[in-house]
């Protein structure tokens, strides 16, 4: 994991903030709007919005602050994660929630398990804010070609404001995750919105994952975060049929319950290939800061790991 200064984090966010503050005493706009100008101005290394020549020196102030200072990819991605999640309390958008940057770093563990080569393609189909996304090509080691989709105007343009000042080249698809067409992924990620099942209506999270899993090269993965009764929706055990034939749920870690406000999660691992002995790593994982029970849990998946490395039937290696 980098090394983070908090005082460069915290300058990084200050600065941001103080930038929308003064944006707004200029312009009155919504407070997205203030962000994407803080951010384009911050990207040109000047004030590039076209205001009067008091708030361009107050502006200019702010941003000779940042110039000198050595940001980590890291500083810049928490520091806006938490300019982000003001946001969405400013504008009341209940479902600004992004997902909590040790479940990004643990699903990049997972990654490195499935996948050693140094290049890989990688899609977020369902990418929000694009924290997940953001965090997990922080903390891989490889070079990666990266894709994200979501059905929000503005959740697209946050997700590529980030991935300019993180330098991370991202392409983006704005429309319905379900009409997303791409082939020999190696891997596809996502945090599945909580989700009903609605009468005389598929439930979405089964058709969004059998849509996905088309998009997989063989032993291609995906890793997602889903609602802990993810499995309760399946009566007649459709869903299961359809996915395991040709794929194979090779994880399931049940998520600790402090982690989340309503419904407790856990992690779906799936690889598409088809496994000679039917059996998968199921681990309870303890708070993330009980870092000798979480490591207990990490030795749990790495023996996994080492005894079913081989366990693929042929036509899948």
């Amino acid at each position: 994991m980098q090394d983070i200064k908090t005082d460069h984090l915290e300058l990084f966010y200050d600065c941001v903030d103080e930038s929308n503050n003064i944006l707004y005493d200029a312009f009155h706009k919504s407070y997205f709007e203030l962000i994407e100008m803080t951010v384009e101005n911050i990207l040109a290394s000047d004030v590039v919005c076209d205001c009067d020549e008091e708030t361009t020196r107050k502006l200019n102030l702010v941003y000779d602050k940042l110039a000198d200072v050595d940001f980590t990819v890291e500083d810049v991605r928490k520091a806006m994660q938490a300019i982000l999640l003001k946001g969405f309390k400013e504008m009341r958008i209940a479902n600004g929630n992004t997902t909590p940057d040790t479940l990004g770093i643990f699903i990049a563990y997972l990654i490195t398990k499935l996948n050693t080569s140094k290049e890989m393609t990688i899609l977020d189909p369902l990418c929000g804010t694009g924290n997940l996304l953001h965090t997990i090509l922080n903390h891989l080691d490889k070079d990666c070609k990266a894709f994200a989709c979501d059905n929000n105007e503005w959740m697209i343009k946050l997700t590529k404001m980030v991935s300019d000042l993180l330098s991370i080249d991202v392409e983006l698809f704005l429309q319905d995750t379900r009409n997303l067409s791409m082939q020999n992924l190696d891997c596809i990620v996502f945090d599945m919105p909580n989700a009903v099942l609605e009468e005389d209506k598929s439930y979405f999270p089964y058709e969004a994952i059998l849509h996905y899993s088309k998009m997989l090269k063989d032993n291609g993965a995906m890793i997602g975060i889903l609602s802990n009764d993810f499995f309760n929706y399946d009566k007649n055990q459709e869903f299961k049929k359809q996915l395991l034939k040709e794929c194979s749920i090779i994880g399931l870690v049940e998520l600790p319950d402090s982690m989340f406000v309503a419904k407790p999660k856990i992690i779906l691992v799936i690889q598409k290939c088809i496994m000679d002995k039917k059996n998968c790593f199921m681990v309870k994982l303890p708070s993330f800061t009980d870092v000798k029970e979480f490591n207990q849990s990490l030795l749990e998946i790495e023996a996994w790991f080492e005894k079913n490395k081989n366990n693929r039937s042929e036509e899948n290696k």
